[in-house]
């Protein structure tokens, strides 16, 4: 089952131009009628919040995913593992990291898991001895998350609705 399964989409930005303030703007030219009516709907769209909802959920989500791989990485580390065991935490990292991948970028994923690992390493103060702290922080939800990421995507959406 996929994650990207079309409720979430793809989120992708492919150059998108940003105006600087000064900058030419065609909607400057337009009578102050137009303006007006412009200015009204996006008003209108930024008060309803149009999409922004779900994008944000989608955002949410995917840094969650990305966590969440960092996370079961880390725990592929742990001492005294055997390697069934090992392999089974590095294939759930992998596959949440693909699962936000497919909703982001994988160099935004890419990114937000290495993030991710640097501050739960850190939380851990690099040691083992530690590792009650970040588990009490990121097991539960990360093992949610791998279980049954359909109910923490409606999580996400319910929580930015």
């Amino acid at each position: 089952m996929s994650l990207a399964d079309g409720t979430f989409g793809r989120m992708r930005s492919h150059g998108a131009r940003v105006l600087r303030p000064g900058a030419y703007s065609p909607l400057r030219q337009a009578p102050g009628r137009v303006r007006a009516l412009a200015a009204l709907a996006l008003v209108a769209a930024s008060t309803a919040a149009l999409g922004y909802s779900e994008e944000r959920a989608r955002a949410y989500f995917a840094r969650e995913l990305a966590e969440c791989s960092a996370w079961y990485e880390l725990l592929a580390e742990a001492p005294g593992l055997d390697e069934v065991t090992r392999i089974r935490f590095r294939a759930a990292g992998i596959s949440l990291l693909s699962a936000a991948a497919d909703i982001t970028t994988e160099p935004w994923a890419l990114t937000q898991k290495n993030l991710a690992a640097t501050t739960i390493r850190r939380e851990m103060r690099y040691s083992w001895a530690n590792y009650a702290v970040v588990d009490k922080e990121y097991g539960k939800r990360c093992r949610e998350t791998a279980t049954d990421p359909v109910a923490r995507r409606k999580y996400w959406l319910d929580k930015h609705d």
